[in-house]
């Protein structure tokens, strides 16, 4: 069967990219196959299997010639047969992504673009001695975690316990970056590949590998945490703010660490152009100096940056010996509503710590896990997902426009976030690094090279959506996969946001436009097609599974607050309903979206909560 999907494969990729050489097709294969081998969702890699499996036999040649094969994807793509068009969108994307990446660091589009090329490095384990007890145990280190941990620190003896490892200090290529400092090697989906899920792991978690836009919860996303928790201004207070105040003075939250790179000059002269206005993104960093910050999303911990590890527990603030990387957590061992220990894994063996408080901070995808394994019960656990659930669109023009350069983001609109009943979008620059470019902007069907040299001069934009749509845990195994279905308000608004993106490239004068959807909507000036009539194929795309790429790197809600249990997970002090030293802080505990980049919220919703029980 390997064999015939082997043969299968190469039949398939040799079509798709034509002036690969056969020691690229042999390092793309192997990319992919480890994309088979370590997928979370079996069922669907089954399903790709039998499709190359089947397609391998010789029949095919008959029906389908080579040359043909790229129509043929695209029909799949493009046919009304859900299971169909999953199949036509996984393999262009899962094709993308393995020119993207390779085994050795070094994705086979590589030489075919002007990209910095950066070899494979190592990270530098560290042992731990894992303590048989510890007042207060921090479950990740990330937005939540680092800030609980620095503050409980004050009182109490405090141990951090990440599953990922230390960064090693240096500039990391792709491959490398998303197989050690995201989860799932950051190819996890939810089920039926609808919504890419890009998670943090590592110390610092998120803050660690994010594109530092810090932005402050909006007052009517706080009012409607109010309205939603039965309260009356109790996020929307001052207290809140007091918390985001202090969090963004110690990160020194500022407009003026950031301009606009020369990837989004093009898409801020084109919001202007089409009324909308845009703001310099505040960032996270020391000063202005940390621009060419384009790498920093594959684990390198770079000093301007104000990751928890940098400012939360530095050495200076937090016993470094307390930092149990590596530590995978399993489970709480819960008794009489308590929990009396913590079971983790570290280096392939077991261990129970004994502890008196627990502090959840694993993020909203894990968070619920580590509850279900533990036999906690509320119905709302792993419910109420909200994703942030991102689409794109790319310009090409004249001018260079270094997509993957400068700093991750400089600008963003948000004209549009409370546009329908207070959910709406943000309009923000993307850093299309290969392995975000390629899989979510395949272009079968122009010259392979022309388009692939191209790279350097096409700029990215994306539609961030404030979704109104839930998903939820489906399973428990060791990987836990997540469904979510976009509903019809949220798309509205999605299409919305992708149409104001293709106006303000149209105006900012880009030569070719490309829709982030299966198959790739692509305008070309050259083509003299009416860019109101390519609008308008936009606004008649169906709400359906695999019409949209959609990717998400927001994950919140699963674990909601509310004083009531029969409506929420944690109480209005962050502690789980009937479990009486188990604490929640990170963006779980959200009552809705953030509508905007979560990190800031996540960090002021922890300090706001964990102030509480010190």
């Amino acid at each position: 069967m390997n064999k015939r999907i082997s043969k299968s494969f190469k039949a398939v990729f040799k079509s798709l990219y034509s002036n690969f050489n056969e020691d690229e097709l042999k390092k793309s294969e192997k990319y992919f196959d480890f994309i088979i081998k370590n997928f979370p969702d079996r069922s669907e890699i089954i399903q790709l299997r039998i499709f190359f499996y089947l397609f391998s036999f010789g029949i095919r040649k008959v029906y389908i010639k080579d040359s043909k094969i790229p129509e043929f994807i695209k029909n799949l793509q493009s046919s009304n047969i859900s299971l169909f068009r999953k199949l036509g969108s996984g393999i262009t994307a899962l094709f993308g992504l393995s020119t993207a990446r390779s085994l050795d660091g070094e994705g086979s589009i590589y030489k075919y673009i002007d990209y910095p090329v950066y070899k494979n490095t190592k990270i530098e384990k560290k042992d731990v001695s894992i303590p048989k007890s510890i007042e207060v145990a921090v479950i990740g280190s990330g937005s939540g975690g680092g800030i609980a941990a620095n503050l409980l620190n004050e009182e109490y003896e405090v141990g951090i316990f990440e599953k990922g490892s230390y960064g090693n200090g240096e500039i990391n290529n792709e491959t490398f970056g998303y197989h050690n400092f995201y989860e799932t090697n950051g190819i996890q989906q939810t089920r039926g590949y609808k919504v890419l899920l890009l998670a943090g792991k590592g110390i610092g978690g998120g803050t660690s590998i994010n594109w530092t836009t810090s932005l402050r919860t909006p007052d009517k996303i706080l009012s409607e945490w109010d309205t939603l928790t039965g309260q009356e201004s109790y996020f929307n207070s001052n207290e809140f703010k007091s918390s985001m105040d202090y969090v963004c003075s110690e990160l020194n939250v500022n407009s003026a660490n950031n301009n606009i790179p020369q990837k989004e000059v093009k898409l801020a002269e084109g919001l202007k152009l089409n009324n909308l206005n845009y703001k310099i993104i505040p960032r996270n960093t020391i000063n202005d100096d940390c621009t060419e910050s384009g790498f920093s999303t594959f684990g390198r911990y770079d000093e301007s940056i104000n990751s928890s590890n940098k400012v939360w527990f530095s050495e200076d603030k937090f016993n470094q010996e307390n930092i149990f990387n590596d530590t995978n957590i399993k489970s709480l061992v819960i008794s009489n509503g308590r929990a009396t220990h913590i079971k983790i894994e570290n280096n392939g063996s077991l261990y129970e710590v004994k502890v008196d408080k627990v502090v959840l901070a694993a993020g909203s995808l894990n968070t619920p896990k580590i509850l279900l394994d533990s036999g906690y019960k509320n119905k709302h656990l792993g419910k109420n997902l909200k994703l942030h659930p991102v689409s794109g669109v790319a310009g090409k023009f004249s001018e260079e426009q270094k997509p993957w350069a400068g700093s991750m983001q400089g600008i963003y609109s948000d004209d549009n976030l409370f546009m329908k009943d207070n959910y709406g979008y943000l309009l923000e620059g993307l850093p299309m690094h290969p392995s975000l470019f390629f899989p979510f902007f395949p272009n079968n069907q122009d010259n392979f090279h022309e388009f692939v040299e191209s790279y350097n001069y096409w700029s990215g934009g994306i539609v961030l959506t404030s979704d109104t749509s839930s998903g939820s845990i489906i399973n428990k195994n060791p990987q836990h996969l997540w469904d979510y279905n976009l509903n019809d308000s949220d798309h509205s608004n999605l299409l919305h946001g992708i149409e104001n993106l293709v106006r303000a490239n149209y105006l900012a004068g880009a030569e070719e436009i490309m829709v982030a959807a299966s198959p790739t909507m692509h305008w070309k000036k050259s083509s003299n097609e009416n860019i109101e009539d390519f609008i308008n194929n936009i606004r008649a795309i169906k709400n359906e599974p695999f019409r949209i790429l959609l990717g998400s790197a927001h994950q919140m809600g699963t674990a909601r607050i509310n004083p009531n249990p029969e409506q929420g997970v944690v109480d209005l002090d962050g502690k789980v309903h009937g479990l009486e030293n188990v604490y929640i802080v990170d963006a779980s505990t959200f009552p809705r979206c953030s509508g905007v980049n979560p990190m800031i919220s996540i960090q002021s919703m922890s300090h706001f909560l964990m102030s509480k029980i010190i």
